[in-house]
């Protein structure tokens, strides 16, 4: 499906069209998300975000661009206590809802927030460093800036100028260690313009094709365990 054709299909949930004459430049928003199985097994927790570039034209049509970052193993299976490096695999935001739904996750997120061209840029080519065969995966990574053997946090707080120096950003896996992870990325100015949410972006990068709860950064966020 085309950027264009997606655009029409947002309706009235899109943003106000641009009018001839007024500026067209680009637009950069993040969503971060992250999942868990119900009950909960560690295995099955996961962090990942997707970042969109939106330019519209002069008649309103908007042309979207994505990057998600969602780093896991090649067979999707995490294993926690693993501690041999293992072939890793960057997945598209639909293959991880897809992950997500046979876990038989709930899925929180953060977002859509406004962001800015230079983390869009490093996401970018965070995604290509991921895709180069150059990184492995491990769920239990390096203490330390090693970014040859990452996991999936930390190969999405590469991309990030004010998360990347945290050794450990996140000390709880799946949701609540992720809203935590939310706070610190709008600590360090990832989101310029919150409290706004652009949820009309959505349906857009395809952030409706599975149930997520909005969040806030840093809400607590309590783990079903049965």
């Amino acid at each position: 499906m085309t950027p264009l054709l997606l655009a029409a299909l947002a309706l009235s949930s899109a943003p106000p069209p641009a009018a001839p004459g007024v500026d067209c430049q680009p637009r950069y928003y993040f969503t971060l998300f992250a999942g868990q199985s119900v009950p909960f097994r560690p295995s099955t927790a996961h962090t990942w975000g997707t970042y969109a570039k939106v330019t519209p034209a002069a008649d309103g049509r908007l042309s979207v661009e994505t990057v998600t970052i969602s780093w896991l193993p090649e067979t999707a299976v995490v294993r926690p206590f693993r501690l041999r490096p293992e072939p890793g695999k960057n997945w598209s935001l639909a293959d991880t809802f897809a992950i997500m739904a046979s876990h038989n996750s709930q899925v929180s997120r953060w977002g859509p927030y406004e962001t800015d061209a230079v983390r869009y840029e490093m996401a970018r080519n965070q995604a290509a460093y991921l895709e180069s065969g150059q990184v492995r995966f491990r769920s239990i990574d390096s203490f330390n800036t090693n970014e040859h053997v990452v996991n999936c946090v930390h190969a999405l707080t590469s991309a990030g100028p004010a998360v990347r120096k945290y050794i450990q950003p996140v000390i709880r896996v799946g949701e609540p260690g992720t809203s935590r992870l939310a706070r610190l990325y709008h600590r360090g100015g990832a989101f310029p313009t919150y409290p706004e949410r652009h949820d009309w972006l959505l349906p857009l990068i395809g952030g409706d094709a599975y149930p997520t709860t909005p969040r806030e950064p840093g809400e607590r966020i309590p783990r079903e365990v049965r």
